[in-house]
């Protein structure tokens, strides 16, 4: 069974989150709408698809594992990168 998330859901979340945080937290996000389900013509326009097209492609990104894996492998990479620097300015 998919789960539709909406974008009153992701406000709800964000609110948790500044509550939480704080307003002023730093964080990353990536947001796909329907406006982000497009093909393309052979002319190069966009062509949009049907909201029920556009649900499914949606819900179905949940499904991709490996974009949560290179989340997580960028965050690593970017942790050990800032150790780094920090161990580099630590030195001098």
């Amino acid at each position: 069974m998919s789960f539709q998330f909406t974008l009153e859901d992701l406000q709800q979340r964000v609110e948790s989150l500044i509550e939480l945080h704080g307003k002023d937290a730093p964080m990353a996000a990536w947001i796909y709408t329907s406006n982000d389900v497009v093909k393309y013509d052979d002319d190069g326009n966009e062509v949009l698809q049907s909201p029920e097209v556009c649900d499914q492609v949606l819900v179905n990104l949940q499904d991709y594992d490996n974009i949560y894996s290179t989340i997580v492998d960028a965050i690593e990479s970017e942790l050990a990168q800032v150790e780094s620097n920090n161990k580099v300015g630590c030195a001098s």
